[in-house]
């Protein structure tokens, strides 16, 4: 008969010791944690598990520009609402000082509101969201519109605000838009050039304003426009009545001309943007739930399951330890 060498046993014993230790702690891991794959080399599908866990990644850091353009087009469409019933106030302002039964101080009196309103509108041209100028381009460190970019202001009268005009920034870069990458498929336009929005507006106020507080208003004709000082002189009243009622008209025109050429359209195409957002936003959705329900089939554990082999794993390890115990225990008269 041949003998086993008791190095062999000793080995064995070993080594079956330590694969049901590893088993015990496994399916201990697995019912605690509720995951069969705690890294790729648990599983034949290793690289399919990595794979999924990139897409997730990608995915979130996706749906994580998504989230800041949808911010920046959202703001950008709130200003669009208040500037267009902004707009509207000033249209039936102007419509109430074009009739000629008002007098010249009622005229002068509806003007302080329409420059209110022009204060608002230059607002919402330079509102910011996460510390940027939306409507200043790619300039959008600086604001806008104001005061300041013009080389010049209105001298009849020389207070404020009848003689403030306001124009868009000269800086570099702020007739360029930026469009930032959300996904790979899609770009989308995150800010805005406000020359192209807010500037006909701002003019229309302006000459809506002056000619209800009694100023003509003369352009330049230099691009972009300034006031000619020279010629935006007080009205002769009463002889130059009719003249106030249509520079007040004029404005009203202007006014709603840019509302219709350029607010409203400007705001439709943020709202498409938007609805490209959405989209973009639901197949992100799609794919993270689809790989979510692909690593949760590769990894969750079936818990009853582990807690079985958990209780197989440990019975074979005390019975490992019981061998091994009594081997240790052996003398040399075992063997004589």
């Amino acid at each position: 008969m041949t003998r086993i060498p008791e190095n062999y046993i000793s080995r064995s014993l070993l080594v079956s010791t330590l694969k049901n230790k590893a088993d015990v702690a496994r399916y201990g891991e697995e019912i605690s944690t509720g995951y069969k794959v705690a890294a790729p080399g648990d599983s034949n599908f290793g690289s399919t598990i990595s794979q999924m866990r990139s897409v997730l990644e990608e995915i979130e850091g996706q749906e994580s520009r998504v989230s800041n353009a949808r911010g920046f087009l959202e703001r950008q469409d709130a200003v669009y609402g208040e500037l267009n019933d902004a707009l509207i106030r000033a249209n039936e302002i102007a419509a109430q000082g074009a009739n000629e039964t008002n007098s010249a101080a009622e005229r002068a009196q509806l003007s302080k509101e329409v420059f209110e309103i022009r204060s608002q509108v230059v607002n919402l041209a330079n509102s910011q969201y996460l510390g940027r100028y939306i409507f200043a381009g790619n300039a959008d460190h600086l604001p806008a519109f104001e005061t300041n970019y013009s080389n010049a202001q209105f001298s009849d009268p020389a207070t404020a605000p009848e003689n403030e005009a306001f124009a868009y920034t000269t800086e570099t870069d702020a007739n360029s838009v930026r469009s930032v990458p959300v996904t790979n498929e899609l770009s989308v336009q995150v800010n805005e050039d406000g020359s192209q929005v807010f500037r006909e507006a701002i003019r229309g106020l302006t000459e809506l304003g002056r000619s209800l507080a009694g100023y003509q208003t003369v352009w330049t004709s230099t691009d972009p426009l300034e006031p000619d000082p020279a010629q935006s002189v007080a009205y002769t009243l009463p002889s130059e009545y009719t003249q106030q009622t249509d520079d007040i008209q004029a404005a009203l025109d202007r006014i709603e001309s840019a509302r219709e050429t350029d607010v409203i359209p400007a705001r439709t195409e943020v709202a498409g943007r938007m609805r490209r957002l959405q989209s973009a936003e639901s197949l992100l959705g799609l794919s993270k739930t689809s790989a979510e329900n692909i690593l949760i089939e590769l990894q969750q554990a079936d818990v009853v399951e582990s807690a079985t082999r958990l209780t197989e794993a440990q019975t074979a390890l005390n019975a490992s330890l019981t061998v091994t115990t009594q081997l240790l225990r052996q003398s040399i008269l075992d063997f004589l």
